[in-house]
């Protein structure tokens, strides 16, 4: 996998917030890990990259691992980039989102817990809002992208209307703008 060159740029300019953020992000990117060891590598001269561990406790049941404890984690990692943190969040994330073999097993011992299952099924019919919205996005099914292609595509229309038929081009911009960016609107709002 290779990393980007503002991951590299953060580490030659020594920014460890920005080299943190991109190894924290990267567990969700890439939940086998093997982008974050690749960073890690990468960042390996950066003597202040991993703090000692505040002392903050962890939940350390699986029953109460959610994604509002993940998100809480996620931020708690930015402060306190300690080796422990980062081995219990990879747990946390490993256990939310887990990630299929060849074989349609789990990562483990080969077997799916019922938990795994059940938690697996529950993620797939509920994400969070920006994973949804990055998963349309990826798709090609973000509404909001939509709506604003359609309104950029209007106001270019309704600007060359404006000025065939000699009204103020704003005018024409924005009345574009506006019935396109509605009728985007309503043709999405069909096929979501």
């Amino acid at each position: 996998m290779a990393l980007t060159n503002s991951f590299y740029e953060a580490v030659e300019s020594n920014s460890v917030r920005r080299v943190r953020i991109m190894m924290k992000d990267s567990l969700l990117v890439d939940p086998t890990f093997l982008q974050f060891k690749e960073m890690e590598k990468a960042a390996s001269g950066m003597g202040t990259l991993y703090d000692e561990h505040d002392g903050r406790d962890f939940k350390l049941t699986e029953d109460s691992w959610n994604d509002d404890y993940m998100n809480e984690l996620m931020v708690q990692v930015v402060g306190n980039f300690s080796h422990e943190r980062i081995e219990h969040l990879k747990d946390v994330v490993r256990y939310l989102r887990p990630v299929s073999n060849d074989s349609g097993h789990l990562p483990g011992n080969g077997r799916t817990t019922e938990k795994q299952r059940e938690n697996t099924c529950r993620k797939e019919h509920t994400s969070s809002y920006q994973e949804q919205k990055r998963r349309d996005q990826l798709e090609g099914n973000y509404r909001g992208a939509k709506i604003a292609a359609g309104a950029v595509a209007g106001g270019i229309v309704g600007s060359i209307i404006a000025i065939a038929v000699e009204i103020p081009v704003y005018a024409g911009i924005l009345a574009g703008a506006g019935v396109a960016g509605l009728a985007t609107y309503m043709g999405t709002e069909e096929t979501d």
